[in-house]
């Protein structure tokens, strides 16, 4: 009989990585001088994907959003801090989740399918906050970085009640329990 491996599913963490990047791009895009502590926060997002620590992948996120505030402070524009935003909770939830299934169905059971389903979900709530944070930066005005990074930092606090939402009505794994 073989034993579980149980590490991160591996189409979480790939898909928690790719997004982190794109935070990072988009955080880059911004301000290149807030790109420091965004890329700190992908280095311990990745590290703490491969230690299987929802702590360290959390402090990650957080760092990576640290970045984003920062480019917000410098100036940045909103499309880019929009996009580094819903890179950056994408990037928490896929590795939040990646973790979760890792522990329940190891790292070595075919997870795509499940990863991407939950990842779009995720992906297609951030994009609606997004628009409607978006809607309302226009609303007032376009030109006013500081309302811009209010925006980015309500429309991140929006994403992440929702999805802690959706995670704490208990769902199920493949019949497991989370």
């Amino acid at each position: 009989m073989t034993e579980i491996t149980r590490r991160p599913a591996t189409a979480g963490v790939s898909l928690s990585m790719v997004a982190a990047t794109v935070g990072f791009v988009g955080v880059a895009l911004a301000a290149a001088g807030a790109a420091a502590p965004a890329a700190v926060g992908v280095v311990v997002l990745a590290l703490g994907l491969y230690r299987g620590s929802r702590r360290v992948v959390t402090f990650g996120a957080s760092a990576l959003f640290v970045g984003i505030l920062y480019a917000g402070v410098q100036g940045g524009a909103a499309e880019p801090l929009l996009l580094a935003a819903l890179g950056t909770v994408v990037s928490w939830d896929a590795g939040e989740y990646a973790i979760g299934v890792g522990e329940q169905l190891g790292r070595d059971a075919d997870t795509t399918r499940l990863t991407l389903v939950h990842s779009a979900t995720t992906l297609l709530v951030g994009v609606a906050g997004a628009a409607v944070v978006y809607a309302v930066y226009l609303s007032v005005g376009g030109s006013q970085p500081v309302a811009a990074l209010v925006l980015v930092l309500l429309g991140a606090i929006a994403l992440v009640a929702a999805l802690r939402g959706r995670r704490e009505e208990g769902g199920t794994v493949r019949g497991h329990r989370r």
